[in-house]
């Protein structure tokens, strides 16, 4: 989603500047201001930086227990790695092909299918994964087509109505549900597949659109697809804190956020320290946002609670039983379930055929739970999930599982859920914000999940508050 522009009024140069929160998108501001010549102050109520990235020590490799990998597909993102000198030690994720579960068996996903659903039809014919009749129902897409959206609709109606219900359960379910932890017949359109609005709008089939060429990579040698580090994502944010002039500071929950016109604020910490800033860029979820703009801005903080979460858990296990090892499932990266399968594991994934820096004796596979509307993963200790989802995966593979060693974790109201109207409900948050144009929202809350999108999130809120930068301002 768009950033608002710069907004007129700003008459002397920013010299201070605050970011609240010290997750991606926030790192991600404080090194653009840091950059731009602006001494910025970081504060994280966590006891530890870069949010939902998160790298733990586990069975003697580094693991990401949060965001697993920062998906490189834009320019912008290319830019922002080379400028941290991360491009040449990246490690890129094998593509050995996911697969999908449908009534207790597992199927390859097909080529050309992806989370908004098909994009070629001939793969998803020969799969196995629909019926006779559902087939049929998918093949009319070009004929259905014609038929234009206006508005927002949720992904699952628009992919319903091209390709029939069975491609939405069978398909955009577990690839968009899984990445979203959501429900796809809430999920918005333009929030999350925003490159079908046009299609939808238009008119045009999904399937014989013609594709324009694959564009050449802004550096030629930079790696492309999904990427981490030997040392784990966490090698990212750490490197974005510690080009910053002053250390992040870590429990440090503010408590309040004044304003002085339009050209000043105070940030109160909890500890009674005031901080005074030019700008402020608020990288919290948006329900924290919301607690501290609702003296000041009553209308935003109203809209940014709307904003919907899901909570969700990931359990690693390491597995010494060589008949894991050797399973044909290995094979491939990893198993997604559609929610209907009744399974509180959504996914999971085969770490150590994943990334060759997990290469391992004992394979790794990281195991998701939790979805927008399932409360069942408040119900379940620590122990009790692990071993929930550990059956599950064995039941699915046709092993009786004892792992090695697990571990658990959970992320507590941590996934915004970008229902039909989520940007223009953003649109709106920001929009009241207009009469404090020293301040700007950033975060996966607002602009959309995944790492690469809370950089660009970051950095634009940055613009918003300073103006997109001339070449020579922003330098590596």
């Amino acid at each position: 989603m768009p950033t608002s522009p710069a907004r007129p009024g700003r008459v002397s140069p920013v010299a201070r500047a605050v970011v609240i929160g010290a997750g991606v998108s926030g790192l991600a501001a404080a090194w653009r201001l840091h950059r731009r010549g602006v001494h910025v102050t970081v504060v994280e109520a966590a006891d530890l930086a870069g949010g939902q990235v998160r790298t733990v020590f586990f069975d003697g490799r580094a693991v990401d227990v949060g965001a697993e990998g920062v998906h490189v597909a834009e320019t912008s993102t290319v830019s922002t790695l080379a400028q941290l000198g991360l491009l040449e030690s990246a490690v890129t994720a094998r593509t050995g092909g996911t697969w999908l579960e449908r009534e207790g068996r597992l199927r390859r996903l097909p080529a050309g299918v992806g989370p908004a659903g098909p994009t070629r039809l001939r793969p998803v014919l020969t799969s196995g994964v629909l019926g006779p009749l559902a087939l049929a129902r998918a093949g009319l897409e070009p004929l259905l087509a014609r038929r234009r959206v206006v508005g927002d609709v949720s992904v699952g109606e628009f992919v319903g109505r091209r390709f029939g219900p069975q491609v939405v359960d069978r398909f955009v379910d577990p690839l968009l549900g899984g990445i979203h932890a959501g429900d796809v017949r809430r999920l918005s359109l333009a929030a999350c597949a925003p490159q079908l609005v046009d299609v939808a709008a238009e008119g045009r089939s999904i399937v014989l659109r013609r594709r324009p060429p694959t564009p050449a990579p802004a550096r030629p040698e930079a790696p492309v697809g999904l990427l981490s580090w030997p040392d784990g994502l966490q090698r990212l944010t750490s490197e974005l804190s510690s080009r910053l002039g002053e250390p992040v500071r870590l429990q440090e929950a503010v408590r309040a956020l004044g304003f002085r016109g339009t050209r000043s604020c105070e940030v109160e910490l909890a500890s009674g320290e005031i901080i005074d800033a030019d700008v402020v860029v608020l990288a919290t979820p948006a329900a924290t946002a919301a607690d501290l703009l609702a003296p000041t801005a009553p209308g935003a903080a109203a809209a940014l609670r709307l904003v919907q979460t899901a909570s969700v858990a990931t359990v690693i296990a390491s597995f010494a039983d060589p008949r894991l090892s050797r399973h044909p499932a290995l094979d491939g990266t990893g198993v997604l379930l559609p929610s209907s399968s009744g399974h509180v594991l959504r996914a999971a994934t085969f770490l150590s055929s994943k990334w060759p820096h997990l290469d391992g004796d004992r394979p790794l596979v990281r195991l998701s739970a939790g979805r927008a509307g399932d409360s069942r993963l408040d119900d379940l200790t620590d122990d009790t999930l692990a071993d929930r989802l550990v059956d599950e995966l064995g039941t699915l593979l046709g092993l009786r599982l004892q792992p090695n060693e697990v571990s658990v974790h959970r992320w507590r109201r941590s996934m915004p859920q970008q229902v039909v109207g989520h940007r223009e409900l953003v649109a709106t948050a920001r929009g009241r914000l207009a009469d404090l144009p020293q301040l700007a929202l950033a975060g996966a809350s607002y602009d959309g999940v995944g790492v690469a999108a809370c950089l660009r999130s970051g950095e634009r809120a940055v613009d918003a508050l300073l103006g997109r930068p001339e070449a020579a301002e922003v330098v590596a």
